[in-house]
């Protein structure tokens, strides 16, 4: 268990939250002075304070008063888990990608090998990256254009011949302009709804393809079907294949 005083612990909670000393007095009540003797370790606040002060931060009074558990995996991933109970549900899903996001940038830079020149204790934004990979021995990270791909190579197992020629299969049908054309259309038209569905002249629209050229496509195109309230066909790709325009997109070339 890590010991820490509080003065350091408010000190951190209060830079964390982008509050200046005379704003968190505000919060509680109390003198900018009072704040500071709080920090500096020239007195502490008072008793009945505490709890509003833990609450206010969002953490325990043991972390307040700095005993900290030491940093172990089992303990990081219970803190994610109580992480994510206290995130609201429509929040989790970004959540999850900043942590995944934390997770690569400690494999490539000096959490793992220390071979890129950057700041450990600096927060670098996914969107300022551009594309990041590592690809090493032990497996594979990417981060781009807002996807992260992680893999485990310690189970990696050889494929068999007929799931080499299954893959051969499913490479070879979007292997053609026009039927990428359509799937990521169709893709930026129902991607943020999992219940929305397309017509015909929506897609003709957003592809710019010929409805014939579109028809032949979604014979090789993982694509959902059904009739709308208007009597007219809807489209979308099917929710179980939602994934494959995001993956195919780690497949573009990786520009100098």
């Amino acid at each position: 268990m890590k010991t820490a005083g509080i003065h350091k612990q408010l000190q951190e909670l209060r830079k964390n939250k982008g509050k200046t000393q005379e704003e968190l007095a505000e919060v509680f009540g109390v003198t900018n002075q009072a704040v500071s003797k709080w920090e500096s370790g020239a007195c502490y606040p008072d008793t009945a304070l505490l709890p509003e002060i833990a609450n206010y931060f969002g953490v325990s009074l043991d972390f307040l008063f700095g005993r900290v558990p030491e940093a172990n995996d089992q303990n990081v991933v219970k803190d994610i888990k109580l992480l994510f109970e206290q995130t609201p549900a429509k929040e989790r899903f970004t959540l999850a990608c900043q942590i995944a996001f934390c997770l690569h940038e400690g494999i490539v830079s000096n959490g793992y090998k220390g071979y890129l020149p950057w700041d450990p204790d600096k927060t670098y934004d996914q969107r300022t990256w551009g594309t990041s990979i590592c690809s090493e021995p032990e497996g594979v990270t990417i981060a781009r254009q807002g996807m992260l791909f992680f893999s485990d190579h310690a189970d990696k197992r050889e494929l068999e011949p007929d799931q080499l020629l299954s893959l051969y299969g499913v490479l070879r049908a979007y292997a053609d302009a026009d039927r990428l054309t359509v799937l990521f259309g169709l893709y930026e038209l129902t991607r943020h709804d999992f219940d929305c569905f397309v017509n015909m002249e929506n897609i003709v629209g957003a592809t710019g393809l010929d409805e014939r050229i579109i028809r032949d496509a979604f014979l090789h195109l993982p694509v959902h079907c059904k009739r709308l309230e208007d009597s007219s066909i809807g489209y979308r790709i099917e929710a179980s294949n939602m994934h494959l325009p995001a993956l195919l997109m780690l497949f573009l070339p990786v520009r100098s």
